[in-house]
């Protein structure tokens, strides 16, 4: 019987994305974002956020026609009985396309739905894509969005091929969603994968000193999270004995669609309850913790930011207030837009990452032979 993965792995073929995406433009068909309504019911906010991910799913994996997936999801718990014996291997399919256009084009490897973390009531994968070759290669972690509430690693799947194409290691995690955990888990979840980013650093051809971090949306929010805070800052949770000293700093952040702070969400707004536990004016201090621009120093990486000019669900006033504030603290930091693109359709818009992939080759080092 196919697993879950198995299931969404296929694409759905788009029956309904006219229904919702402007297909031209990629915007979403709204007048205004949901958090400005601050009496929203439960079922209207349930309805908008299950909307936007749906689309996003659809749009990020795309339809056959963009390119060849691997079929099925591959269990490594033989392998991680035993760390010295590789697992068996999925071969991905590669070719001269036009999703990437790299000086050299690398066939990769994929291994599927590897354990990272678990507790009581949760149990965490990713998918880790390898490429050809002696290595070690700069790793990126890949973060989904989701609205912190839902998502999966899947929907990295053809950005994660672009990127393992360009020869880079490539992680694309689960994580915690809310309401069932809250803030800050899901922070918590992704220094968790970059300590396992480090631990496996052999067997999977990372080279633990060039690792950066890429995500979208809630996801874009994370890894500007993860690169900004260190382990003064309270945001690395509960680390096994064995894991600790091992840092979850990495060297190059970028960020599409992130909300970066929270000014512009209503204070009596309820909106992001479920995932921060209350308003803007009920606890202004946990909206400030879940705030990258809180953390900014001046030995913060490098960071990359992009958004779409009609994106109505993030206003780009807020990644661009973190990318000032880290200019004034002297860190390079790139913003680009992209005109008539919305939330959901910047992200299924592959050429978006060329820039994105040009700015891991300018900031990760590669210390191998092509």
């Amino acid at each position: 019987m196919p697993s879950f993965e198995d299931l969404m792995a296929i694409p759905p073929c788009g029956l309904i994305i006219p229904a919702i995406i402007n297909n031209r433009q990629g915007s979403i068909l709204v007048t205004r974002p949901f958090w400005y309504h601050r009496r929203m019911t439960k079922t209207g906010l349930t309805t908008t956020l299950l909307i936007g991910v749906f689309a996003s799913t659809l749009l990020c994996w795309g339809s056959p026609c963009l390119g060849q997936t691997e079929s099925g999801s591959q269990s490594k718990s033989a392998a991680q009985n035993n760390s010295n014996q590789q697992a068996p291997k999925q071969k991905a399919t590669t070719g001269q396309d036009s999703e990437a256009t790299p000086a050299k084009v690398y066939e990769f490897e994929r291994f599927a739905g590897i354990e990272y973390k678990s507790g009581a009531d949760y149990q965490l994968k990713l998918d880790v894509y390898v490429p050809e070759g002696q290595g070690p290669y700069p790793a990126i972690l890949a973060v989904h969005g989701g609205s912190w509430r839902a998502g999966s690693k899947l929907h990295w799947l053809r950005h994660a091929r672009k990127m393992a194409r360009a020869g880079f290691v490539v992680v694309a995690i689960n994580y915690r969603h809310a309401p069932t955990h809250k803030f800050p888990a899901q922070i918590h979840d992704c220094k968790a994968a970059v300590r396992w980013m480090r631990i496996h650093a052999d067997e999977y051809k990372i080279d633990p000193e060039e690792i950066g971090a890429a995500g979208y949306s809630a996801g874009g929010h994370l890894v500007g999270l993860l690169g900004t805070t260190d382990a003064d800052d309270a945001m690395e949770g509960d680390v096994p004995e064995d894991e600790r000293g091992i840092s979850t700093r990495i060297k190059a952040v970028a960020a599409g669609g992130a909300p970066c702070e929270f000014s512009w969400i209503d204070e009596d707004s309820s909106a992001l309850a479920y995932w921060l536990g209350n308003s803007r004016r009920d606890d202004p201090e946990i909206y400030k913790a879940a705030s990258p621009t809180t953390y900014i120093t001046e030995d913060d990486p490098p960071f990359h930011f992009f958004h779409g000019t009609s994106d109505w669900l993030v206003p780009e006033s807020s990644p661009k207030l973190m990318h000032e504030k880290l200019q004034e603290q002297s860190i390079e930091s790139t913003y680009k837009t992209y005109e008539d693109f919305g939330h959901f359709g910047l992200f299924s818009h592959l050429e978006a990452f060329d820039p994105v992939i040009e700015f891991f080759n300018e900031h990760l080092e590669r210390k191998h032979s092509p």
